[in-house]
């Protein structure tokens, strides 16, 4: 196994494995760092010196100091890199200029993204969220399918989750369209959910993107899908809710849009 001076990418993939220490910790660690090289060699006096809004705080570098240089994180980012290696799976960190632009201005967002196809969005001046009901309506089914093909038309990426009904059907007219779509994934970018969207699945890989900040082998979980919807809102310009009720876990994809300052435009509530 690589030591503490090992690649960059062991090191990122640590950093997300740390208790305590989530994404917006994080990305404030590395913005005081400049690189995560510097994080990993810093003290806790350097932290905490230039720390000076103290939007980290004393005890989380504490915490990251403490476990930075735990063998058994480096021993499980080991694994998670030879899984991905394995699998076909991309590890794309913070540092990588394939990691996405629109996120950069996020700070609750992941600094490792797991990704199978190309992750391509950096190459698009515009992109747009389509996300609804997964029992939508014909008139829903309908409407997902033109914006969709008129994003293609625009020459916009097509970002959605992969989900039963508005998802599916935006992923699905994006290819059949000759566009170019990302999938953001609740669960790790090895495991298809549902499990009858395989075909989809592949599609996508191969004709677009799936990614995810959870690393191969998580399996889909309920409380994992709010914090899928808000890369889904970081990484769209203008979001389409269609057939979505009050109560629909699209609300979360909403109140990220609006809070990241994204145009939402709500469509057959």
């Amino acid at each position: 196994m690589k030591g503490i001076n090992g690649s960059k990418v062991f090191k990122y993939i640590v950093f997300t494995q740390i208790k305590g220490i989530g994404p917006v910790s994080q990305n404030a660690l590395l913005d005081i760092c400049g690189n995560i090289d510097t994080c990993f060699a810093a003290s806790f006096d350097d932290l905490t010196e230039v720390d000076e809004a103290g939007l980290i705080g004393r005890r989380r570098i504490e915490s990251f100091i403490d476990q930075r240089n735990d063998m058994k994180l480096w021993a499980q980012a080991e694994e998670i890199l030879r899984l991905s290696e394995s699998l076909g799976i991309n590890v794309i960190t913070y540092e990588d200029i394939e990691f996405p632009e629109r996120f950069r201005s996020v700070k609750d967002v992941p600094i490792v993204l797991y990704s199978k196809g190309k992750l391509e969005i950096n190459s698009y001046i515009h992109s747009v969220g389509v996300v609804g009901a997964r029992r939508c309506t014909a008139e829903g089914k309908k409407l997902a399918i033109q914006i969709t093909r008129t994003a293609v038309e625009s020459n916009a990426t097509v970002i959605s989750g992969m989900a039963k009904g508005i998802d599916s059907y935006a992923h699905t007219a994006a290819i059949k369209s000759n566009g170019y779509t990302i999938a953001i994934l609740g669960n790790g970018v090895d495991i298809c959910y549902p499990k009858e969207h395989e075909k989809l699945y592949e599609e996508i890989a191969e004709h677009g993107c799936l990614i995810s900040e959870y690393p191969p082998g998580t399996l889909p979980r309920q409380y994992n899908f709010p914090k899928r919807n808000r890369l889904i809102a970081a990484l769209a310009d203008k979001l389409y809710v269609i057939d979505a009720g009050r109560n629909s876990g699209t609300v979360s994809t909403v109140d990220y849009s609006k809070k990241y300052g994204r145009e939402v435009i709500m469509c057959r509530e």
